[in-house]
């Protein structure tokens, strides 16, 4: 059976018994600190589950794109080397919010496998959390599954959850029995057991709990069923393969890699087969990433992508000497683009980054792979330690699973713990923060604020809660908190006709209630009445900003084409930041065209529309919906400029474009490899620099008594004279030094056994004095110091020829300098750096020193 007639058994199936289709979401999930990807299909129902959020369905049916090569579910370290194991997957699901629960659930389950898919009863077995009796009698009484083929087991196998915190249940999970072929031998093998004999395909998850950070399980205010079955595991079962790579959806990409490396598949041994798997995964793995705004970094989800890359730089090397990985991403695209459009728009931009991560990787992993061969050579004990790992990844770049790869193939360990303690040390000398979690506050329910800042800026309303160190809650409130890139509002309360300026601002109790930072000596208690007023001038600037930014996405899009997405922003009063996909860097005349046309959309002063729709009709019309952000499948709020700019968006914007004024482009930048960064100005700071701009050409055209036109040509054309007065008083300056070469030999007087000079200089810069250092050692091995005084500061440098070196300690010597002379300088054979102006005492200071030497 095909995976195209999988999917579609799939969800006409369950759409038949009442289930609503539900697109896939993307693989960074919305606004969840959790976890790092979207592991499984109940990611994008969390909310409903725990009961925060209402759709107008109770029956639901995914197929999700999941990953799991981070944080708690992460299985890259397997893949490859199992039949089974996938970083990136499809997880087909079902689910139930508040509606049917384990009967209903098990009875689908069996129903699916057994009669649309024609699964062979006597293949399969069941599995139970070992304290679920009830899920135990449904399958033994209820559906007819044998005694002996329902297996009890623990937490670690049948108690999913999907994060350390969040809902979770006991579970229920089918399996295939393989046959013994596939079996570890042993007479106790069963489900539940490691081998690839018996493989769970389908998990049943009774959700009836949500796991507090203190690890309490409360009960759910309705409980739901998630199930999910991986798609590819389902396929390798009905289409007879050994594993999953074998199936019809990896095809292309296996017989993509044998034409590009020239080796065949079938008949290999497992370690060559080995690098066939990891590239046809990872591969997946990266253009979905890639294709759903992540770029490769060194942090968070960026640094899973770019393990991920190099892991399988590793790979490819097992079948080829040249890099054929990016050149895979578009097999992907072929295959799956149709499903995921999403990967056909961003084509050039999946390869663009994959092939410039492999080009930074290239000569780190010859050289790294050396130092490495040079650890494992010097091992004693057929480990690396922590430091040599960290050493690896902090210079060479290689992840620590790298390090683990290359090391097990030797038969070697890594010490991971000593890794972690190295990485924690670099992370607390840096200064960066190794853990930031938010707690919300724990509130009532009914402790909520109306936000009204969309019609008001100021606003007399009662406090409800008031919370120690200085945070009041009001029933209503004018004041944005920052979300969605909008810096949050600044501003002031009044209580009985007197001001005070707000503290800071936070959502808290799950977004219902917005918290006010005040001072805290300020006495308030609940139901008291205070007035809050909004900054209006920042207020307006930020809104400017904000209009501006949707304007610049769809400028972008409309010039460069839809690869353009944004990846995150920033909305200032001041400025307006905005970070997107795009595969190359911008032309200035692309960066003109972007400006023209949204300065043409300002002065044509559109009015700016804002309604309230539910998210799928949104989406229908054409409506942005930005990366990273959560919306409410029901109830969604669009901002809409007709006919150039629509996206689903919370924050404040002007009424009409023309309100903006003007817009300019002040910076465009590289993040890394796909990822660019507009920085711009509009209204206000935008006409300041427009003004800063004309009065800085207007001094020069009247410097230059020249056109206002013609002042950037001047400039170059006298840019182009200086370099080469500049050039010729090199040339002058090398003269002269050169003809006192034989002069400066004859003064090298001979201390403590040493040939030493001393030269002090004016206006010698660091260049020429290291050609003198040069020339003087070309004439006259010897210790020479020169020092030049440039303006009010120095530069120096220092060198002993080989056959004195012994007697001179040059790190002695640069510590002596630093603390007796204020002279800084480093280096091993030869001594460079600087300090204030010398004099002549100096001289007579090191002459001192050499003659102390033993």
């Amino acid at each position: 059976m095909k995976s195209t007639e999988i999917r579609n058994k799939f969800f006409n199936f369950f759409v038949k018994n009442g289930h609503e289709k539900v697109a896939s979401s993307s693989l960074i999930p919305a606004q969840d600190p959790t976890i790092l990807f979207t592991n499984a299909g109940m990611n994008q129902f969390k909310d409903v589950l725990l009961g925060l959020e209402k759709r107008n369905y109770v029956r639901a049916v995914t197929i999700q794109k999941c990953m799991r090569a981070g944080g708690k579910h992460n299985d890259l370290d397997n893949v490859g080397f199992t039949k089974r194991h996938l970083t990136f997957f499809e997880m087909m699901g079902n689910f139930s919010f508040g509606d049917y629960f384990k009967k209903e659930a098990i009875a689908f389950a069996w129903e699916f496998i057994t009669k649309e898919l024609k699964l062979d009863v006597k293949y399969l077995y069941v599995t139970v959390f070992e304290k679920d009796d009830e899920a135990y009698d449904i399958w033994n009484k209820e559906i007819g599954v044998a005694k002996d083929k329902i297996y009890r087991l623990g937490a670690a196998d049948n108690f999913w959850q999907m994060g350390d915190t969040g809902p979770c249940g006991p579970c229920s999970e089918i399996y295939y029995d393989r046959g013994l072929s596939f079996g570890c031998k042993q007479e106790n093998c069963a489900p539940g057991c490691s081998c690839d004999r018996f493989m769970e395909f389908w998990n049943l998850v009774f959700m009836q709990f949500n796991r507090q950070a203190n690890g309490e399980l409360l009960n759910l205010k309705q409980q739901s069923i998630d199930t999910g079955m991986g798609f590819e595991r389902i396929c390798s079962i009905l289409q007879n393969k050994d594993s999953v790579f074998e199936i019809d959806s990896f095809e292309r990409i296996i017989k993509k890699i044998e034409e590009l490396t020239q080796v065949k598949y079938t008949g290999q041994d497992n370690q060559t087969k080995a690098a066939f798997h990891v590239l046809a995964d990872h591969i997946r793995a990266c253009s979905f990433l890639i294709a759903d705004g992540c770029s490769p970094s060194n942090e968070g989800r960026g640094y899973v992508l770019r393990k991920i890359i190099r892991r399988a730089a590793l790979f490819e090397q097992k079948l080829t000497n040249i890099s054929i990985f990016s050149e895979l991403s578009q097999v992907v695209i072929d295959e799956m683009g149709e499903l995921y459009p999403e990967l056909v728009v961003n084509a050039k931009l999946i390869k663009s980054v994959l092939e410039n991560e492999i080009e930074k990787f290239a000569t780190n992993l010859i050289r790294g792979k050396n130092i490495l061969e040079k650890y494992l050579s010097e091992s004693k004990d057929k480990t690396i330690t922590g430091e040599q790992a960290f050493k690896l990844y902090d210079t060479f770049g290689f992840p620590i699973e790298v390090t683990k790869l290359i090391s097990s193939e030797k038969g070697f360990t890594v010490d991971e713990q000593g890794f972690e303690s190295e990485m924690f040390k670099q992370q607390k000398q840096s200064g960066k923060k190794v853990t930031q979690e938010l707690q919300d506050l724990e509130l009532p329910e009914n402790i909520t604020t109306e936000f009204v800042g969309y019609k008001q800026t100021e606003n007399t309303s009662e406090v409800v809660a008031v919370i120690p160190g200085g945070w009041i809650i009001t029933k209503e409130s004018p004041f944005f908190v920052e979300t969605g890139g909008q810096v949050s509002d600044k501003g002031w309360i009044e209580i009985n006709g007197k001001k005070s300026e707000i503290l800071d601002l936070k959502k808290v109790n799950n977004n219902k209630a917005i918290a006010v930072k005040i001072d805290p000596s300020i006495s308030l208690k609940v139901g008291d009445k205070i007035t809050s007023i909004v900054d209006n001038n920042l207020r307006i600037d930020t809104m400017k900003n904000h209009t501006a930014t949707h304007m610049l996405q769809a400028a972008l899009i409309a010039i460069l084409g839809k690869t353009v997405k944004q990846s995150g922003s920033v909305v200032h009063p001041d400025y307006l930041r905005f970070d997107f996909t795009f595969h190359r860097n911008l032309t200035n005349e692309e960066i003109k065209q972007v400006e023209d046309l949204i300065n043409l959309k300002t002065r044509e002063n559109i009015k700016v529309d804002v309604y309230q729709t539910n998210y799928k009709d949104a989406l229908a019309k054409g409506v942005i919906a930005i990366f990273g952000e959560k919306y409410n499948p029901e109830k969604v709020r669009v901002v809409d400029m007709p006919g150039f700019s629509a996206e689903l968006c919370g924050g404040t914007h002007v009424h009409a474009t023309g309100e903006i004024g003007c817009f300019k482009i002040i910076e465009v930048s590289a993040l890394s490899a796909g990822n660019r960064r507009i920085v711009a100005l509009t209204g206000p700071k935008a006409i300041d620099l427009f003004q800063e701009d004309f009065n800085a050409i207007k001094q020069l055209s009247q410097e230059f008594k020249i056109k206002p036109e013609e002042v950037v040509e001047t400039v170059l054309k006298y840019k182009e004279q200086l370099r080469e007065l500049q050039l010729s008083l090199s040339k002058l300056k090398k003269q002269s030094w050169q003809s006192e070469i034989n002069n400066w030999v004859s003064k090298v007087e001979e201390i403590n056994g040493i040939p030493f000079l001393f030269l002090g200089l004016e206006g010698f810069e660091s260049s020429d004095i290291k050609e003198m250092l040069t020339a003087l050692m070309n004439k006259k091995p010897g210790f020479y110091f020169i020092i030049s005084n440039l303006d009010s500061a120095s530069v120096f440098i220092s060198s002993i020829s080989p056959n004195f070196a012994q007697k001179v300690n040059f790190k002695d010597f640069g510590l002596w300098l630093k603390e007796e002379c204020s002279i800084k300088g480093g280096g091993k054979d030869i001594l460079q750096g600087g300090g204030p102006r010398f004099d002549k005492s100096l001289e007579g200071k090191i002459k001192e020193w050499i003659k102390a030497l033993k």
